[in-house]
């Protein structure tokens, strides 16, 4: 429970993305503050400025879009101050990316949108790999190289399993994400933030002999 007036709501409830929250998500520095708020936590638009190299004026106007979209909202643990702490919105969202890349109306802001994505997935990914591989001695990565793991599991369901098995999956993920939400390096020294990378696809005959040059993103 919480008893501030100002406190944003506690909705655990997924957002789910449409067309217009789509493009409010396509402005390259709105990718950014979400992808900084999601993985430092809590912060104001000085802060964010300053860990970008932006400015205050421009981060908190695109703060702002960020939460009229739906994507964040408030920090009620830091009301009454000068300046407005953010957070990621609680429940977080998802996003149909195959039914926008379909569409020939948001196939090509839905592309931006996730090629970004799966390349920042990817990037960070890499820089732990290759921190492993060429810094193996450096304090942080022997703190964390035995606690990080990589791994592949196949099952053979039908679409409806797996629609469950995804459901539950994220449900577990949900659960965890909630007990966690709010924590700050500050607040939690010792701590970084981990990430958690899940795809469920399927392995299709007819997709394994394309010869286009690669997959295409789908959400």
């Amino acid at each position: 429970m919480n008893d501030d007036p100002d406190a944003a709501p506690e909705s655990q409830e997924q957002l789910q993305i449409d067309a217009r929250a789509l493009r409010g998500l396509a402005h390259p520095l709105r990718a950014r503050l979400l992808e900084e708020l999601r993985l430092n936590g809590p912060a104001t638009a000085t802060i964010l400025g300053r860990r970008l190299g932006e400015s205050s004026g421009a981060t908190s106007y695109h703060l702002r879009q960020l939460s009229r979209y739906g994507f964040i909202d408030n920090e009620p643990g830091h009301t009454g101050g000068r300046e407005r702490w953010w957070r990621v919105r609680p429940g977080g969202w998802s996003m149909r990316g195959h039914e926008f890349l379909s569409d020939p109306e948001t196939r090509l802001i839905a592309q931006s949108v996730l090629n970004r994505y799966y390349q920042q997935r990817r990037e960070r990914f890499d820089q732990w790999t290759a921190a492993v591989s060429e810094t193996p001695d450096a304090p942080a990565v022997r703190r964390w190289k035995d606690a990080a793991t990589d791994s592949v599991s196949v099952a053979r369901l039908t679409p409806e399993e797996t629609v469950e098995f995804a459901g539950r999956l994220h449900d577990f993920l949900r659960s965890w994400s909630g007990r966690l939400q709010g924590r700050t390096p500050e607040s939690h020294p010792g701590t970084e933030s981990v990430e958690i990378q899940v795809n469920i696809f399927p392995v299709l005959p007819e997709t394994e002999d394309r010869t286009d040059g690669g997959p295409s993103p789908e959400g």
